[in-house]
């Protein structure tokens, strides 16, 4: 038992480290770190001739290092998540039977690599053109009576990003993992008839935390998760009967 309390403590030392030295490094280059996250969405407008110049404003003596600080710790928060699945993972890998772990090391490998790709998909998609979306309701000859004109704060840009990058990865891997999960059970006709109703709940309950405050956005993502989950649920289904057909 004292050699496996002294391996945790160690991976924990490891991992604070970790987590020590990304903040001090992500801190020195916090200005280009924000010239990436603000780029697509610069890049995507300058080439746009009905768009006027983006540039970003603050309000606060504080706002900006607040702001560095937010962003430091928001990168450095997944980076260390993912090194400390990583050590878990090694940790808990001589105790594992081969199923075990080729399901744990598919759903670690499947996970970093859906993280990947819906950071890049909001950076370079997403934000853009749901940038451009809400911009576009702007007038785009001044009326006599009004005039709008918008200027973005670089905090609220910065809170949009973060909301938008945890909303499509925790989407992405949510599905991966009930992938996964149901791969792993064996799905059968029985399974589903008796845990859809939860599935369901499940659903709702999961879009009520990561939309609006409005029953409208929250339905439509409750209806778009059931959708794929009765997608994946047929793809299982036609997977087992094909196989049940060829023995």
């Amino acid at each position: 038992m004292s050699k496996y309390l002294l391996e945790i403590k160690n991976r924990l030392f490891i991992i604070a480290f970790n987590w020590f030295f990304s903040i001090l490094i992500a801190y020195k280059y916090k200005e280009v770190l924000l010239f990436i996250i603000i780029e697509p969405c610069v890049l995507y407008n300058s080439g746009r001739p009905t768009v006027t110049v983006l540039y970003f404003i603050f309000t606060d003596v504080t706002e900006i290092f607040s702001l560095y600080v937010q962003l430091v710790i928001f990168l450095c928060f997944q980076g260390t998540f993912f090194f400390a699945a990583n050590h878990f993972f090694f940790f808990v890998n001589p105790a594992l039977f081969k199923a075990e772990y080729f399901y744990i090391s598919l759903f670690v490998g499947t996970g970093a690599s859906l993280w990947i790709i819906s950071t890049l998909l909001v950076s370079y998609t997403i934000v853009p053109l749901t940038w451009n979306f809400f911009l576009s309701f702007r007038p785009t000859v001044p009326a006599q009576s009004i005039n709008l004109h918008f200027e973005a704060k670089l905090n609220e840009y910065l809170i949009f990003y973060m909301q938008l990058h945890y909303l499509f990865v925790c989407y992405l891997e949510f599905f991966a993992f009930s992938f996964l999960l149901l791969s792993y059970n064996k799905m059968n006709f029985c399974y589903i008839k008796k845990f859809r109703k939860l599935y369901f709940y499940a659903f709702v309950f999961f879009s009520t935390l990561l939309t609006p405050p409005d029953i409208i956005s929250q339905l439509i993502v409750a209806f778009i998760l059931i959708v794929l989950y009765e997608c994946l649920t047929l793809l299982f289904l036609f997977k087992l009967s094909y196989i049940n057909l060829i023995r």
